[in-house]
């Protein structure tokens, strides 16, 4: 059966390894999980760099549905670089408005994630706080319904692609553009595999003006594959899932 158009506001909330409610006795070890991501989670140096931001127009079968605005910055250089990507999509859907708040933390030449929360607004609200260590994402959920922990494996070299974000692909791209390499998927609390494939050098339209881009194909296990197009410098610039109908192509050519 085919999945519906977009799917990430939903309360795809099953838990590949462990789901744990939470009990009295953890709320302290919960607590310091939470003050220990929103620590790590904190301001870039006045000295970090805007490597790309801008805004993608965001499509559901064809229809002007909403945006995604982001910004990405980096400071330092090779182990010492540290990267924030933070965003926020809006969407107006038959079923209501979603919005989705991600802020990422990554740190070293590869990027790698150490943090991430992420905020989702509409009919079915929660936020994630969590971070990646010792081989593991743990992550405190609020909800409506209450709290909970969750926790599952982050392999090394993993990079983050929470569904329905289309900057996450910056960072996959700066790591790799043909071989495989871990996923986290953070609203779907869980660790996949994804094939990157290149297709070569094509000319994506933004708002009339061609712009030469490097075609990436990118199957996650379990999953349809995605099209993602990105410049010289791994600037997103236009991103498909055809399975669910959604097109993200940036707003105005990256300066």
């Amino acid at each position: 059966m085919k999945p519906g158009p977009y799917p990430w506001g939903m309360a795809a909330m099953q838990t590949r390894e462990r789901e744990t409610r939470m009990p009295h006795g953890l709320r302290f070890r919960n607590a310091c999980l939470a003050a220990a991501a929103l620590a790590t989670l904190g301001a870039l140096p006045l000295a970090a760099q805007v490597v790309d931001e801008g805004t993608f127009n965001v499509r559901i079968d064809g229809q002007l549905v909403g945006t995604e605005e982001f910004s990405i910055r980096q400071s330092g250089a090779g182990g010492n670089q540290e990267t924030i990507a933070t965003g926020r999509v809006q969407l107006r859907l038959p079923s209501g408005t979603l919005t989705i708040a991600p802020r990422l933390r990554a740190t070293g030449s590869g990027a790698d994630p150490v943090a991430y929360q992420v905020d989702v607004g509409g009919d079915s609200p929660r936020k994630i706080i969590g971070t990646v260590g010792s081989g593991r994402f743990s992550a405190r959920i609020s909800s409506p319904s209450g709290e909970q922990l969750r926790e599952y494996v982050a392999s090394t070299g993993a990079v983050v692609l929470d569904d329905g974000v289309a900057h996450h692909y910056f960072l996959l791209a700066q790591r790799s553009r043909g071989g495989q390499l871990p996923v986290l998927i953070p609203r779907e609390n869980r660790q996949v595999v994804a094939t990157v494939t290149s297709r070569g050098e094509q000319n994506v339209d933004i708002e009339g003006t061609a712009v030469r881009a490097t075609q990436l194909i990118v199957q996650v296990a379990g999953a349809g594959e995605r099209r993602v197009w990105v410049d010289g410098n791994n600037r997103v610039l236009r991103v498909e899932v055809p399975e669910r109908s959604y097109v993200a192509v940036r707003s105005a050519v990256p300066r």
